[in-house]
């Protein structure tokens, strides 16, 4: 049960980042604005989930906001709104409901660095090849 919710998780995750991505591109290229996607890339994977502000380039302002959003609203709302009614009619404190959130949100974040990482070496792979045929 826990490895199907795992996997379950894991697949949400790469969804979200690779839909991600692929709409903020495709934003890009519609509004015909100038960006190495290469060097976004690589800039995104030094610090997948790191401060958003001060960042130069809008792309990976854009990415990183959009990741944190579905982290915080799946991974943090959600979960402290289920923990509290739990604890409510349980009358189990509720400050447990807040440790169960914390914990999910950063076993999660974790996860999301991983997984974003991941997503961004093959992504740089695919816009490498893409380069070198044209």
């Amino acid at each position: 049960m826990l490895k199907l919710f795992l996997n379950t998780t894991d697949n949400f995750l790469c969804h979200s980042v690779k839909n991600v991505f692929a709409k903020t591109e495709t934003l890009y290229q519609e509004k015909n604005m100038q960006m190495n996607l290469l060097e976004e890339l690589e800039n995104f994977q030094e610090n997948p989930l790191g401060c958003t502000i001060g960042l130069k380039s809008k792309f990976e302002t854009n990415v990183k906001l959009k990741i944190k959003l579905i982290l915080g609203f799946f991974f943090v709302l959600i979960p402290l709104i289920v923990f509290t009614i739990f604890a409510y009619f349980t009358q189990i404190p509720l400050a447990l409901a807040f440790i169960a959130t914390f914990a999910i949100a950063i076993l999660v974040s974790s996860r999301m660095e991983e997984i974003a990482s991941r997503y961004v070496q093959s992504r740089k792979l695919e816009v490498s090849k893409n380069h070198l045929h044209s």
